[in-house]
């Protein structure tokens, strides 16, 4: 691996125009790979046998990492649609949440109502009996009065 980053720091000393080139391509990707590869093939005229064993397996290299761009691609838009649908389906969870809410609230709000008419019909039940209890008080009170009257 030591050797790969010699090779490829003489072939960088090598081709400075070519380093001018792939410095303005540095975001491009695939393209500042393809000029390195052309760096080290220039490079490679003044290395021997062995040092061009290195370059090709780096050239090889180059083509594979087009491969690995092309499955990191893949794999962004894979994110990208499944980020979408998680998106989505965050939407029409809070929609369901928001009827589920709604249905609730009436629910509950309705439930309030009857056990509080209920407990207002109850109080209105209890103030009727208490009303009839005081004026059957007030009348064997009166009957109370007038048999001590009539006694006396």
């Amino acid at each position: 691996m030591e050797a790969r980053r010699e090779i490829a720091k003489r072939a960088r000393t090598a081709g400075t125009s070519n380093d001018d080139d792939a410095g303005s391509q540095g975001s491009a990707g695939g393209a500042a790979a393809v000029s390195s590869g052309v760096a080290v093939r220039t490079g490679a005229a003044e290395m021997d046998g062995e040092e061009l064993a290195v370059v090709a397996a780096a050239e090889a290299e180059v083509v594979g990492s087009a491969e690995t761009e092309e499955h990191v691609q893949r794999i962004l838009l894979a994110i990208d649609n499944f980020t979408r649908k998680v998106s989505e389906m965050l939407d029409s969870g809070r929609a369901m949440f928001k009827d589920l809410a709604a249905d609730f609230e009436d629910r509950l709000c309705t439930i309030h109502k009857e056990r509080v008419e209920k407990w207002e019909e109850e109080i209105r039940e209890l103030r009727a009996r208490d009303a009839a209890n005081e004026r059957t008080r007030a009348i064997l009170h009166n009957a109370q009065l007038q048999l001590f009257h009539i006694r006396e």
